[in-house]
């Protein structure tokens, strides 16, 4: 199997799912209010398609990483094709409002459950001895949200909404050929095999790992702030005269500051640690959370998502390495999954809250819970993350 050649693949895979991520995702506001909906029902819809992918996340990951490759790149093909659907089905005239929601929800859904498994993916490949440098492939990804980010914004303000749809469709039909075209050589499924003898239930698993499930509390409530002020750039742009232009070049230079930290990811990480990590991540959250609160012109807007590269840049890959640290191998598994699980669960709430807030009390009223939920975070990560739960420790000694 050629190494280069399938780094390269999975570089690409990388480069059109965050690409599209850009539009569906981050211009899902500019989209749906576009298209009528008030805010508190984009909330609802965004929100919706989180939990839903919250709750299945878990399940999908798991099955995953116990099974053969087939199952795996089957899975990602099938989320790949229904998100495509749905969005494609958008297009269409005179659809209920109802239908309209259902199907972004739907589209949401899907797109957002297929974030675990492409990480399976490169864990596939590395279990077969092929080396893949995961932090080079996601700087890839995050250099291409940019990218997008910047040109969805400025396509949406010239040719209208749905040609941010047409773009996310090119870029799926491309996520398609990649998973096509991946190698299917060997099985790596037996690598991540767990005795389920010796793996816990989820009631367990919340009392064999105590400190590690009240860390995840504090990335929720960061990934809750991250979220409400990303999917509402838009309502922050406007009270400051501005529009959907600025929301792309805005999510372009926090991408752009993050893809450049994602690339030395791996030596940081070996002077700093996870936990150093994770708590200055959340010290940056909480100060970007500040600096949006007193954001009085567009250009302070842009300079407030640099912190990108020292909050999302740290928190988002080191919980992979968290994980691994503080669960013993025989629940890793479900390790994983409910550290995605709990940041998705913060993305959704973000989402709706900030569609309420937005909607009832006004911007202002947001970027002030918005500080209220990053101050939280930072401070139940300090408080949890250098602590080991007794049961990890019996099982490394």
């Amino acid at each position: 199997m050629n190494n280069t050649r399938l780094t390269i693949q999975y570089c690409l895979h990388q480069l059109a799912y965050w690409a599209a991520a850009a539009g569906v995702m981050s211009f899902a506001t500019t989209f749906l209010l576009a298209k009528g909906f008030p805010a508190s029902q984009v909330g609802t819809v965004m929100a919706a398609g989180s939990l839903l992918s919250c709750f299945t996340q878990p399940f999908l990951a798991a099955k995953a990483d116990r099974s053969g490759k087939r199952t795996l790149f089957g899975m990602v093909m099938g989320l790949t094709a229904l998100s495509a659907l749905c969005f494609a089905a958008l297009l269409l005239r005179g659809l209920p409002p109802l239908l309209f929601a259902l199907l972004y929800l739907a589209g949401v859904w899907s797109f957002d459950a297929m974030m675990p498994l492409l990480n399976s993916v490169c864990v596939h490949f590395q279990a077969m001895g092929c080396a893949i440098n995961y932090g080079v492939a996601r700087a890839v990804g995050s250099a291409s949200f940019a990218a997008a980010a910047l040109g969805i914004g400025y396509l949406i303000d010239k040719a209208g909404v749905n040609s941010m749809i047409l773009l996310c469709l090119l870029l799926l039909l491309l996520c398609l050929l990649v998973t096509a075209g991946y190698p299917r050589g060997g099985d790596a499924s037996s690598h991540t095999v767990v005795s389920k003898n010796e793996s816990c239930g989820v009631a367990e698993f919340f009392r064999r790992y105590r400190w590690y499930c009240l860390s995840l509390l504090g990335i929720l409530l960061l990934a809750m702030f991250h979220a409400m002020t990303e999917n509402y750039l838009i309502a922050i742009f406007q009270r400051l005269g501005g529009g959907s232009d600025n929301v792309g070049v805005a999510l372009f230079v926090a991408t752009a500051a993050e893809a450049g930290v994602l690339i030395f990811f791996t030596q940081i990480r070996q002077k700093l640690g996870n936990s150093l990590l994770l708590k200055l991540g959340g010290v940056s959250f909480l100060i970007k959370a500040v600096l949006f609160l007193f954001a009085d012109s567009i250009a302070f807007v842009y300079l407030c998502q640099v912190l990108q590269m020292t909050s999302y840049a740290f928190i988002s890959p080191v919980q992979l390495y968290y994980a691994d640290d503080k669960v013993s191998r025989t629940d890793m598994v479900k390790g994983q999954a409910f550290i995605t699980a709990s940041y998705t669960l913060g993305c959704a709430l973000g989402n709706f809250a900030g569609g309420v807030l937005v909607e009832h009390l006004g911007v202002t009223a947001m970027l002030f819970a918005g500080v209220g939920m990053a101050a939280a975070g930072t401070l139940v990560l300090v408080l949890t993350v250098d602590k080991t739960d007794r049961y990890t420790l019996q099982t490394t000694e």
